[in-house]
């Protein structure tokens, strides 16, 4: 990941709360999370479940 944007994502080598992490449209908890390795042509979308009032 560009550590120019890093930031936005991770906390303490943790995702942050509030991240979705959906690795080809699947939760990546259900892929094993840290331990799936990227495959080619894999889609990773992270999606903010957090909103302002």
């Amino acid at each position: 990941m560009n550590d120019q944007r890093k930031e936005l994502f991770i906390l303490e080598d943790n995702v942050r709360p509030g991240i979705l992490v959906l690795i080809n449209d699947a939760d990546w908890e259900l892929e094993g999370e840290e331990t799936y390795e990227l495959q080619p042509g894999d889609n990773i979308v992270f999606v903010s479940t957090l909103h302002g009032g």
